[in-house]
């Protein structure tokens, strides 16, 4: 049986007192106002699926706004902007091929909203990928975090936490007015180790008070990474721009539908850790696996959704919020050899999704309830060129072709007040998942692949208040989580970092069930919060290592793992000093392990007890900023991460991964804020001011060196 390993037991008090001092990960506004204020009583629906005060919500949940993300944090992408949530760790496989890991999990097991509309489908492969990549973060408002499992509200995928982005709330005009511009907005983004350039427009209207319209355009052209001691990164160039439209239907004040359409679209993206552009760091090299010519992906994503908002009508269904929506998506794929043979691949899937949520407010407590329905058909297609030019058609390309994948969920769920300490949350929902790919590569045999699963998943959450005004709350709770084998899971054919894989349809469903416990504070001058959580893991899907050299069967393949888990701690914490001063900090810690096998024959499989590939180490961050007045500001910060050797077998052969484990690093910033009036606003920060060259455990490429990095927004 897995246990975790020991570790010393500390008073909870002085846990607390080290969160505190740890300081909180969500940096303040600008502007000088009570910032624990703002941020711990800002408003969240990830959790619940309608408003709740952060503070008082028995999740670890996190805001992230507008100011702080265009002006702070200053993010290339939105997927970047999560650096600054304890507990996830944003691993980059490439330049532009950022994925974050949530409680230890990625890919298939964090699901992202935009706006309503899932971005997770059963393409999504094991492991990490570029694809959180293809919403442009520079159009929505804020980004709204949840860690750990939402099985009961949202489905399979939602295993180490939801990300939800919203796009900027409509603005209602008035009834005797035809068209009135609200608001626009122009932002400029520069980043000397990146050689980018980032712009982006944004126009808000209305007509009369019947109509609201958003249209934004983002264009961005990154040139070769510069990383630490002046490395240059060939091949890590690229392109992407993205458009989006909303359109808003007034029905009164507390109904309106939604009309939105995304559109974006990323070119060139180089996988250069398999390639010959290769840059070696600390003995990268010696694992080999670097000679290819190029790896390069191309993306296209379309979106179209209509969604209708109905809000407190004092009925039995007092809110509904009620989405449709259709997904396209494309994907090309070449790899050309160190000898010029080349691998072509193409992915082309349509995604329709209905979610249907409704709540009712009753004397027995605030009802949750619903029904979603996704549908996948995916169309893929491959071709292998040899180097005299003759081409060879495959059966498929990276997954099954001409493949339906239907997945259905009904929950409930129920949130009640039992007295004036005491929340109790707790809810149900039932999944069904159903697989059918009809034309699979079966060693060059065509063949089908066709299953379904279904099953019931829960949660209890508790939210304890130990004095008034929320100074002091804890919460605890148990998730589950339910995940059906996708098309990747069961169909993928094609090449990993251990080997290579061959479909399977001899797949079950895996299931997470995590423990959790934490402390939420906040008072006139501090906010902080401490949680440790526990994931029992059971069934993983794996991928095993191939350590047979028959050559008559070369493939690995999927298995469900044995048992496996992953614990750890976050903790945040900010000290408001002065009306001037604040400082901010926190601190993650993760570690887990499983029951894997060496073998891949299933009959002398020898179980062995190994780490979890990607789990982040000890990790922090620490700032001190200073605002005046009104129109300037400043900050000093650190990023820390503790050398991470506890590796997966299949970490060890990683040419990512340097031998013997990532290195630890600390690296600094320093920034300083402009608003020459109250329609601009610029920041300035000169990143990793020593040029130490690091990577965050698990990238194929490193950090930036030395950047300065310029945002300038103009509204008006």
């Amino acid at each position: 049986m897995l246990t975790p390993l020991e570790t010393r037991s500390y008073p909870v008090c002085l846990i607390g007192v080290v969160a505190a001092v740890l300081m909180g990960a969500l940096s303040s506004v600008a502007d000088g106002d009570d910032v624990a204020a703002a941020r711990l009583y800002d408003m969240v629906v990830v959790a619940t699926r309608h408003e709740r005060a952060v503070a008082d919500t028995p999740y670890h949940t996190f805001i992230l706004d507008s100011e702080t993300l265009t002006l702070q944090l200053q993010p290339r992408s939105l997927v970047e902007g999560l650096a600054a949530v304890p507990g996830v760790m944003l691993q980059k496989t490439g330049h532009g091929m950022t994925t974050p890991y949530m409680r230890g999990v990625t890919s298939q097991r964090v699901l992202l909203l935009a706006d309503g509309v899932r971005l997770n489908n059963s393409y999504l492969r094991e492991g990490p990928n570029q694809y959180w990549n293809l919403v442009d973060g520079y159009f929505y408002d804020h980004l709204e975090v949840l860690l750990g499992p939402a099985s009961t509200l949202y489905g399979s995928d939602a295993i180490g936490g939801v990300v939800h982005a919203g796009s900027a709330p409509p603005v209602r005009g008035p009834s005797d007015a035809g068209i009135t511009f609200t608001e626009s907005e122009m932002l400029f983004r520069f980043a000397s180790a990146e050689r980018s350039f980032t712009e982006h427009a944004e126009t808000a209207f209305t007509a009369a008070d019947r109509w609201s319209f958003r249209i934004g355009l983002t264009r961005q052209d990154f040139g070769d990474l510069r990383s630490g001691d002046e490395t240059y990164n060939p091949g890590t160039d690229f392109e992407q721009w993205g458009a989006n439209l909303r359109a808003v239907y007034w029905i009164d004040n507390d109904s309106r539908v939604t009309v939105g359409y995304d559109h974006f679209d990323q070119d060139d993206i180089d996988r250069v850790h398999r390639t010959v552009d290769h840059v070696d760091f600390r003995g990268t090299s010696t694992k080999g696996g670097a000679g290819d010519r190029r790896r390069v992906f191309d993306h296209d994503r379309r979106v179209a959704f209509v969604r209708w908002e109905l809000e407190d009508t004092g009925r039995f269904i007092d809110n509904a919020d009620i989405v449709v929506s259709y997904s396209g998506f494309e994907e090309d794929f070449q790899r050309i050899r160190g000898d010029n043979r080349r691998q072509l691949r193409e992915t082309e899937y349509d995604t329709s999704n209905v979610s249907i949520t409704l709540r009712s407010l009753t004397r027995f407590g605030t009802w949750s309830y619903g029904l979603d329905h996704t549908h996948d058909f995916v169309n893929t297609s491959g071709r292998d060129v040899s180097t005299a030019g003759s081409t060879t058609e495959r059966i498929q390309g990276f997954v099954g072709d001409n493949s339906d994948y239907d997945l259905l969920g009904l929950f409930v769920q129920n949130e009640k007040q039992l007295n004036d300490s005491l929340d109790v949350i707790a809810g149900v929902r039932y999944t069904y998942a159903d697989l059918e790919s009809r034309d699979v590569d079966f060693g060059g045999v065509p063949g089908r692949v066709r299953g379904n699963w279904d099953t019931v998943t829960g949660n209890l959450r508790l939210m304890l208040r130990l004095c008034d005004d929320d100074k002091a709350n804890v919460f605890a709770g148990v998730s589950q989580g339910f995940r059906a084998p996708n098309l990747s899971d069961a169909t993928r054919l094609g090449e990993f970092g251990g080997g290579n894989e061959a479909p399977t349809a001899d797949l079950d469903p895996e299931y997470f069930t995590t423990y959790e416990a934490g402390v939420k504070s906040v008072g006139d001058w501090w906010s902080a919060g401490v949680g440790y959580f526990y994931t029992d893991i059971s069934d993983r899907i794996g991928r095993l290592q191939n350590a047979t050299t028959n050559a008559a069967d070369p493939l690995a393949t999927k298995r469900n793992l044995d048992n496996g888990y992953i614990h750890g701690l976050e903790s945040y914490a900010e000290w408001i000093v002065n009306d001037q001063v604040s400082v901010h900090g926190s601190i993650s810690w993760q570690e887990g392990a499983e029951e894997t096998h060496l073998n891949r024959d299933l009959g002398t499989m020898v179980t062995v007890t190994r780490p979890i590939a990607k789990i982040q180490p000890l990790t922090g961050h620490a700032e001190i900023r200073w605002t005046p007045n009104a129109f300037f500001w400043s900050a000093l910060s650190a990023d820390a991460a503790a050398e991470q050797d506890r590796l997966a077998d299949a970490e060890v052969t990683d040419n990512r991964i340097p031998p013997g484990g990532t290195p630890g690093y600390a690296v600094y910033h320093v920034q300083v804020g402009f608003r020459p009036s109250a329609s601009t606003a610029m920041a300035v920060t000169l990143q990793n001011i020593t040029d130490k060259p690091y990577r965050i455990h698990g990238s194929g490429i490193n950090e930036p060196g030395r950047s300065l990095v310029l945002t300038v927004r103009k509204t008006f």
